[in-house]
């Protein structure tokens, strides 16, 4: 039973370092970044749109990354690199969209996406 406890453990340790492991230079260590997407602001923009603000976090924070975010989860990032972590975009209102960010550093990236409804403008 024990083993089977450290077994878990360790594989959860590996995962989590796959998942998102930015190039740390050589002779150092850091843990591994958590990338998350999110919804910072939504504010109707007349008639039956709404102005999406997004955001992203690496935590722990990390220096030299890109971002990029695909508005509508088709696959093309609609968005150059960047080192800004956050976006407007314009959606129609009530629609549910599931957008999402990716994190570049060097030849590494991660990938988060937030799911959302956007709120309801028109008459």
């Amino acid at each position: 039973m024990k083993n089977n406890i450290w077994f878990k453990l360790g594989a959860a340790a590996v995962l989590g370092l796959l998942i998102l492991g930015f190039a740390v230079p050589s002779g150092q260590t850091a843990p591994a970044a958590r990338l998350t997407a999110t919804v910072q602001n939504q504010q109707c923009q007349g008639g039956n749109f709404v102005n999406v603000t997004l955001t992203a976090t690496l935590n722990p924070p990390q220096q030299n990354v890109q971002f990029q975010w695909d508005f509508n989860n088709d696959g093309v990032f609609d968005t150059p690199l960047s080192p800004n972590p956050t976006v407007n975009h314009l959606y129609p209102d009530e629609v549910n969209v599931t957008a999402v960010v990716r994190a570049v550093k060097g030849n590494r990236s991660a990938t988060d996406a937030v799911t959302f409804s956007t709120l309801r403008c028109g008459g």
